[in-house]
């Protein structure tokens, strides 16, 4: 008779894998939120705010990558690829609202993959932020963030790696140059129209809106 296996190890590896899981679903929504919170910040001008939330979250990041530290499945999971790029998203969007820089994969400390998909969602958000600039009149400054955003779509462009590599990076891509397009024709027009109605007003004084 042929012995019953014993999968007992099996099953306590699997019984650790499963706890880690959950733990990384319940982290996975706090450091969401938390990333969340420090880009909303920063769009409002909080910069304070947003350092304080951002520390946290670093904080939490880690504890979380060191929870997972036994876990390989887990640390190459297209979950974790997902919280960890919104952490990206947030940081990086900091770090150039604050400091004029965009921080490299060793400084930002994440897998090369996440932080690829989290620089490719910054230009979203750099979008946002410049439309609140011309909001408040700052043209030229405005600009300088499209122009970042170009720079990081057309390094990103590069790396034509498969989906199976590079999980979704195509899908942003193609998003993001659409996204770029209508921004830059957006404040093309928009700065033409001020620098026509600025060259009117000086030859002829007060003009109506265009």
């Amino acid at each position: 008779m042929v012995d019953v296996l014993d999968l007992s190890f099996v099953k306590e590896y699997l019984d650790k894998l499963d706890s880690a899981r959950e733990v990384l679903i319940k982290r996975s929504r706090e450091l969401t939120q938390m990333s969340k919170r420090v880009i909303s910040y920063c769009l409002r001008g909080q910069m304070d705010n947003a350092y304080e939330e951002l520390t946290r979250l670093s904080k939490a990041y880690e504890e979380l990558i060191s929870a997972l530290s036994d876990s390989a499945e887990l640390q190459h999971s297209q979950l974790l690829y997902s919280v960890v790029a919104e952490y990206v998203e947030a940081l990086t969007f900091f770090e150039v609202l604050r400091n004029g820089k965009l921080p490299s994969v060793g400084e930002v400390k994440t897998h090369v993959i996440p932080y690829v998909l989290g620089l490719a969602d910054l230009i979203g958000e750099l979008k946002r932020y410049s439309l609140e600039l011309v909001r408040l009149g700052k043209y030229n400054e405005s600009m300088k963030y499209l122009k970042l955003s170009e720079d990081i779509y057309e390094s990103l462009t590069s790396l034509t790696y498969p989906d199976v590599i590079l999980p979704g990076l195509r899908r942003k891509l193609d998003i993001y140059r659409k996204v770029i397009d209508d921004w830059k024709e957006f404040l093309l027009d928009l700065i033409s129209r001020k620098e026509l109605k600025d060259l009117l007003r000086k030859h002829y004084g007060s003009v109506n809106e265009l």
